[in-house]
């Protein structure tokens, strides 16, 4: 580890704002990655349903399909409450960041890069997928429920 430290600040009356704000930083990724998530989750518990989302997974070649569908809905509605909360963080977010590797290089690494191309690119679960990635080998962070317990995984 590099024993420079944190880069002198070129506007050093900023100081105390960074350190109040330093920790929130990671606590906004979280609630913004798991509220995202959840959105994407619950669209697919009021749609099609845990076996109509099966059939579109079966559709693809993706089988068994079933208990893909019932780890997908878990990932998305509890796993991103868990990321929001900070809750078993390393592991949901492993989890997560499995399935997004799968949505990138299986759903969409076909269809090309760019994501606005005809049935999305790889490009945005590659993001998403590296973003809880990052979260899940930073874990909660300070604001956490895995910080207030005391214990990560």
């Amino acid at each position: 580890m590099s024993q420079m430290g944190e880069p002198k600040l070129v506007i050093p009356a900023l100081a105390p704002f960074y350190d109040v704000v330093r920790d929130l930083s990671w606590l906004v990724i979280r609630l913004t990655v798991g509220g995202v998530l959840l959105v994407h989750g619950i669209v697919k518990v009021m749609g099609p349903g845990v076996e109509g989302f099966a059939g579109g997974l079966a559709k693809r070649g993706m089988e068994p399909a079933l208990p893909f569908a019932y780890l997908i809905f878990f990932n998305e509605t509890i796993g991103a409450i868990c990321l929001m909360l900070g809750l078993l963080t390393r592991i949901v977010g492993a989890m997560i960041a499995i399935e997004f590797l799968v949505i990138t290089f299986v759903a969409h690494f076909h269809n090309g890069f760019g994501f606005t191309s005809p049935g999305g690119g790889w490009e945005y679960p590659l993001l998403w997928g590296l973003v809880i990635f990052a979260i899940s080998l930073r874990g909660g962070g300070p604001y956490s429920l895995d910080r207030m317990i005391g214990r990560e995984i």
